[in-house]
C-alpha cells in the first residue's frame, strides 16, 4: 500500500510514522491529535488490504470541550453552540 491515509482526528503512532514500507495485511494505529479526545478503550487502526487500500479507520477521537469562554469585559458573547476544539465563538462591544 501507499502511506496510510491521513486522518483530520488522528496521526500515526510514532512507531508506524516511521515505516515506509506497507505489505498487505499491515496494521498501522492512530493516535489522537492535539484537541481531540479517544472515546473508547482502543485506538483508530487501519489495514493495508488485499486491493491495495487502507481499511477505514475508526472515528474514535472527539473534539474536546475548550468549556465556557468566561466574562469578556465591554462585550458579550453571541449565540454559543458549540464550544468544541476549533469552534468559533462572535463577540460584539456592549453599547455605551
Amino acid at each position: 500500500c501507499a502511506a496510510p491515509t491521513r486522518l483530520h482526528f488522528a496521526a500515526l503512532s510514532k512507531a508506524d510514522e516511521r515505516i515506509n514500507f506497507f505489505p498487505i495485511g499491515t496494521n498501522v494505529t492512530y493516535v489522537c491529535r492535539p484537541g481531540y479526545e479517544n472515546t473508547s478503550e482502543s485506538s483508530p487502526t487501519s489495514t493495508c488490504l488485499e486491493n491495495l487500500a487502507w481499511s477505514e479507520a475508526a472515528e474514535l477521537c472527539r473534539r474536546r470541550s475548550c468549556g465556557q469562554p468566561g466574562p469578556l469585559p465591554g462585550g458579550r458573547l453571541l449565540v454559543l453552540t458549540d464550544l468544541r476544539f476549533g469552534a468559533r465563538v462572535n463577540v460584539s462591544c456592549e453599547d455605551g
